[in-house]
């Protein structure tokens, strides 16, 4: 059966469903396995009611369709719609039946198409059923009505419509199976289409009653009835009569409705010889007197060939002939004076509208109708094929003058044309060019004129003033249009290239008039790729670039006018990486950069002062937002949109979610209105310490969200019911995560004991068992912050990973807390910080105390990447805080210095502040704090010390960059106590030991020295270090070195205390450069030394070391504790009792002994 076109055929137009929220009303949503349309999202306003409301689309469900009087939104949640009409064009295809809810008022043209369904009730609220509603649904044998309908009623199965007083057949299933229907008395009209495509009706007959028999070009009230031969009228009706059952009006003058399926008379003359195949000529002739042949009279007529009009007939109405399938003949004689619109639109046989000469209104060109002054082009015959070119003469193309003419490749319109009337080119599938003539003069294109034609190239003259809306709609082979310069056109069509699936540039070639970008007039256009805005524009409406897919840069030329970016503008360009908006903007409105996938940045100019809080989601790569710093309403910092007094949080920037944190502004106190809404990746977020408020669905549809941390110890009372949708929310996934002196808080909270979970900050002692715990903070399920420190060493170490005892995780150690040793007790003073970890946060005065002070000298990162987020730089705080004091010294791989020190390359600047505080040498000897310009003095002066150091060192790097000061490290004995000869004195025993790459270090290099190993130093090839001899934070950390056989130990974190026992323990003088014996009890070792035990020296013996590079020993003496002591303090004094740091010559006190220094 022929789908009947009388519904407005723009009505087809392409939508979008949507999974996700992004809905402006047109938008498109699937539910339950129905799809839905939004026609209506209002908020109650000026007494007005709210009012948002869906139509019914499509199922594809099997058996029951039942469709429920409300809907939210999917996956969404957020928003509840009432089902208040059925969609023209619905479809059913595997349904047996649909119940219509009482929510539903409308029902729209065609609706549940196909399926299977053979009965339907129509709700007692439904007011308004359109036109051939129920004509498409091919099973149909029955239209119920629910009882207390006031408009609508069911007779025998066939719906009847009231007016007022008067009744209207409105619509007859189309499977009834009775081949004769008789309309009852009473009944006064039959609605356009009401019996529209009926299957196995033959004859109709209508009552005495009947007044009205109302049509349009695209149907009259019998439309489609292939099997309908005639159409009865009670011979007592004044208004009617049939006359071999086609309708005539009752005195015959006019022509009102010929049965689709009726034959004419077989008249080989109108045979068509080329086509043996096609239908025998089979011709009708006008009844003599019929002077108007009316609207929609002859429309889908199934097998007439030829029409023969009567000498009365004068008038031929709009859309008279429309879509006759075999009509080939046409002849206007002489006498026809008046050719509505389209009258032959779709008849697509039809190669030639023949005029008769005499004819004194139109002729023809070559079978093209004309007026007589050839002014107007009236009608194309749909059946004509190739290229055709317009009269010099022509003004106008009148409305449906090519609709329907699917053969026609070209047509070239002359200089004069002014005019191109609605839907004059519609479905002119194999027209590929319009040429507008040279130079062009056409001022209008209709609406509808070029829906759905081939064209593949569009050049809109400058003469242009209007485009109308759907103008291009569904070119799917357009894939360019340009605009000549000098355009006076100022209104770009709603819809007007809409659908144009392979559009992919649209340029303006020079100066244009331009102010209005239509709703959705570039919608659904996949491949345009770019867009420039002229200057003129002032206004982009709704939905105006919805769906333009490929769209990856949109510009606004200067000085820009737009004020508004309205609904939608740009909803699902989701290949727009950055956009900047001109300073004349001033409103950003609901979903205005929806689903913009690709987008990193908007910059917001100074002018804006309101920003819907859906402006922007589902923007999965949103980095920032950029607001001018004028700007008098917003913010931003770090990339999050704020009010402008950095109190409210109003977007959250999704591609800032991260993995093990996610940080806010510390300034905000408010969470808005769907600031994290539909953020997907959101696993975890910290809230700062000053939150008081949580507004409407700030955290809905955050699908991954499980940690929640709270930096402050009171819960958040203002938390809206919304928040956390309980439609999206399983609030049973997410763990909040709290300081350990806030749990009986939060557990007794009446709103926060709705989460069940709970991660709480746990101490351990890091630094070792008894030198005091750190308090960590999980602010994810994978990473935790340091908050609080009181560990009593010398150099503190911040673990990789820590495991947290009470739920055996482990977590990754990667923020330092903003103010971190504020609580740090008196005895906590460490003067060095190891970070073994990838610290990724640094938080604000981060190593002071409360009172400002600080004992940390120095911090050694050994992580190859920068800390990230600098607190200062990452919260715009200028040159007013810190991480690091001026004096602290920063030290870092050798490999990553460049990195640390400069801007590039660091999502968060802030390091290069610190640039000159950043070394990679790490001194090895030592200077006088009172005599700062006097030359350092080496660490190891004697050739021998020994070394211990928290992370891994490489003692290396100095000879490699200076060619002097080479340094081996020894660990490992090859034997036990042999009898052997020292380099000092006369050792009658010896040890020989072999170097640290031999035994597990790094291989072919005995200077690198892994974390926490005790090494015996030897200076090589010269007696005592360079004065200036540093070392360096080793490259290798990420090998895990397992040292055999050593017999050093090495002393980190902290000075330590040694119980001397039964196996002696020796010690190096670095003064002297002799090993000396530890006497029996206790012995305090200071931290980065290292100590040797070594079994098996006969009593009283003296022994030496022989290192497997065959050069000398060394000799061993006895050491006491006060000795062991001055290893690492060296205490000394002048003659008056002053202290000297580090004496150079002559006499001093040193233990109470004099002694001479030379």
């Amino acid at each position: 059966m022929k789908k009947i076109r009388f519904l407005l055929f723009m009505l087809l137009a392409l939508f979008y469903v949507t999974n996700a929220n992004a809905l402006i009303v047109g938008n498109r949503f699937e539910r339950d396995g129905i799809t839905y349309e939004v026609t209506a999202m209002e908020e109650a306003h000026d007494g007005l009611p709210k009012r948002f409301n869906v139509k019914f689309v499509s199922s594809k469900m099997s058996g029951v369709v039942n469709i429920p009087a409300k809907v939210k939104d999917y996956p969404a949640n957020q928003y509840e719609f009432d089902v208040t009409a059925i969609d023209n064009n619905s479809t059913v295809p595997h349904a047996t039946s649909v119940v219509i809810p009482a929510s539903v008022t409308t029902i729209g043209a065609n609706a549940f198409q196909v399926g299977h369904i053979e009965s339907i009730e129509i709700p007692a609220t439904v007011t308004d059923i359109q036109k051939g509603a129920f004509s498409q649904m091919k099973s149909l044998k029955e239209i119920k009505v629910a009882a207390g309908n006031a408009k609508y009623s069911s007779d025998g199965g066939v719906l009847y419509e009231m007016e007022g007083t008067k009744k209207y057949l409105a619509g007859y299933p189309i499977a009834k199976p009775d081949a004769n229907y008789t309309v009852p008395e009473g009944v006064v009209g039959v609605r356009t289409n009401a019996v529209q495509g009926a299957l196995n009706l033959t004859a109709i007959s209508l009552p005495a009653s009947l007044k009205e028999l109302p049509a349009t070009k695209d149907g009259n009230g019998f439309t489609s009835c292939k099997k309908l031969t005639a159409i009865n009228v009670n011979s007592a009706n004044t208004t009617f009569k049939s006359v071999d059952g086609v309708v005539l009006s009752h005195d015959g003058k006019e022509l009102v409705a010929y049965p689709c399926g009726k034959r004419g008379v077989i008249n080989p003359a109108y045979d068509l010889t080329s086509d043996p195949g096609a239908e025998k000529g089979n011709v009708y002739k006008i009844p003599d007197g019929v002077e108007k042949i009316l609207e929609g009279a002859f429309t889908s007529v199934e097998y007439l060939t030829a029409v023969e009009l009567a000498t009365s007939t004068t008038t031929i109405e709009k859309g008279a002939f429309t879509n006759m399938r075999n009509l080939r003949d046409v002849k206007i004689a002489s006498h026809v004076a008046s050719i509505g619109d389209g009258a032959f639109f779709g008849d697509i046989m039809l190669q030639k509208i023949k005029v008769d000469a005499a004819n004194t209104t139109y002729k023809d060109d070559d079978g093209v109708l004309y007026d007589k002054a050839g002014k107007n082009l009236i009608s194309f015959p749909a059946g004509r094929a190739g290229e055709y070119t317009t009269l010099s003469t022509t003004e106008n193309i009148k409305p449906d003058a090519f609709r329907g003419a699917a053969k026609v490749t070209k047509v070239t319109l002359n200089t004069g044309l002014k005019t191109i009337g609605q839907d004059a080119f519609q479905q002119t599938k194999a027209l590929k060019t319009i040429n507008f003539g040279n130079p062009s003069t056409l001022e209008e294109i209709g609406q509808s004129a070029f829906w759905g034609s081939g064209l593949e190239k569009v050049e809109l003259p400058a003469s242009l003033k209007k485009l109308g809306t759907y103008a291009f709609k569904s070119n799917t082979n357009l894939k360019e249009v340009t605009v000549a310069s000098g355009s006076q056109l100022e209104y770009l069509g709603d819809r007007a290239f809409e659908s144009c699936s392979n559009l992919e540039t649209f340029k303006f070639l020079g100066t244009n008039s331009l102010k209005t970008i239509g709703t959705s007039a570039f919608g659904g256009d996949s491949k345009l790729t770019s867009f420039n805005i002229p200057k003129g524009v002032t206004n982009i409406k709704t939905g105006a670039f919805d769906g333009c897919s490929s769209m990856k840069t949109v510009t606004f030329e200067a000085p820009a006018q737009v004020t508004n970016i309205s609904e939608g503008a740009f909803q699902g360009a989701s290949a727009l990486e950055r956009i900047e908006l001109p300073e004349s903007v001033t409103t950003i409105s609901k979903d205005a950069f929806n689903k913009c996938k690709s987008l990193t940045e908007i910059v917001i100019p100074k002018n804006v002062t309101s920003i819907d809080p859906t402006g922007f989601q589902e923007c999965a790569a949103l980095e920032k937002f950029t607001v001018d710093p004028a700007n008098a309403v917003y913010s931003s910092v770090d990339g999050f949109l704020l009010s402008k007094d950095k109190k409210v949080l109003k977007a959250f920037p999704p591609a800032k979610a991260g993995t093990y944190y996610t940080l806010l502004p510390p300034t905000i106190e408010e969470i808005g209105k769907q600031a994290f809404y539909y953020v997907q990746e959101l696993e975890n977020v910290t809230i700062p310490e000053k939150v008081k408020k949580i507004d409407e669905f700030a955290f809905d549809r955050v699908a991954k969200l499980n940690t929640i941390a709270f930096l402050s110890k009171v819960p958040i009372a203002d938390v809206a019911s919304s928040a956390f949708n309980p439609d999206n929310v399983d609030k049973s996934k997410i763990s909040l995560s709290i300081r350990k002196d806030a749990a009986a808080a939060f557990n007794s909270d009446a709103f926060w004991n709705q989460f069940p979970n709970r991660l709480v900050s746990f101490d351990v002692e890091t630094n070792g068992v008894g030198n005091g715990a750190t308090e960590f903070f999980p602010l994810s399920k994978k990473a935790v912050m340091v908050v609080d420190v009181k560990a009593d060493v010398f150099t503190y170490v911040v673990p990789a990973k820590v495991k947290n005892a009470d739920d055996s995780k482990e977590y990754e150690v990667r923020l330092w807390a903003d103010y971190g040793l504020q609580h740090a007790p008196a005895n906590v003073k460490f003067e060095e910080i190891v970070f073994r970890n990838q610290l990724d946060y640094v938080g604000l005065n981060a190593f002071e105390k409360k009172d400002g002070s600080s004992t940390v000298k120095r911090i050694f990162f050994t992580c190859k990447k920068p800390a990230k987020d600098m607190s200062a730089t990452k919260w715009e705080y200028g040159n007013t805080q810190h991480e690091f004091k001026s004096d602290l010294k920063i030290y870092v791989k050798k490999s990553v210095i460049d990195d640390y020190k400069s801007v590039a390359g660091h999502e968060h600047a802030g390091w290069n502040r610190y640039a000159n505080q950043i070394e990679y040498k790490i001194p090895y000897y030592v200077t006088s704090a009172a005599a700062p310009a006097a030359a350092p003095k080496p660490l190891i002066k004697k050739k021998y010390g020994t070394f211990a150091r928290e992370f891994d060192t490489d003692f290396g790097s100095y000879f490699a960059e200076e060619g002097k000061g080479k340094v081996a490290a020894f660990v490992t004995p090859i034997s036990g106590v042999e009898s052997g000869p020292g380099d000092y004195g006369h050792s009658t025993y010896m040890v020989k030991m072999s170097s640290i790459d031999l035994n597990g270090g790094a291989a072919n290099d005995y200077s690198y020295i892994p974390a926490e190993t005790g090494v015996l130093l030897k200076v090589l090839e010269t007696e005592a270090l360079p004065v200036d001899f540093y070392y360096t934070i080793g490259e290798k950390d990420d090998v895990t070195y397992s040292i055999t056989g050593n017999m050093m130990t090495g002393i980190v974190v902290k000075d330590q205390i040694i119980t001397v026992g039964s196996t002696p323990v020796y010690v190096v003088s670095g003064n002297k450069g002799i090993f000396k014996k530890a006497r029996t009890g206790s012995l305090n070792m200071p931290v980065h030394k290292a100590y040797a035990k070594i079994s098996g020296v006969p009593a009283g013996a003296k022994i030496a070391f022989v290192f497997d590079d065959g050069t000398e020993a060394t000799g061993i003496e006895a050491i006491d504790d006060s000795e062991a002591k001055a290893v690492k303090h060296d205490v000394y004094y002048s003659l008056n009792g002053q202290r000297i740091e580090k004496p150079q010559h002559g006499v001093c006190i040193k233990n109470g002994k004099k002694i001479i220094i030379k």
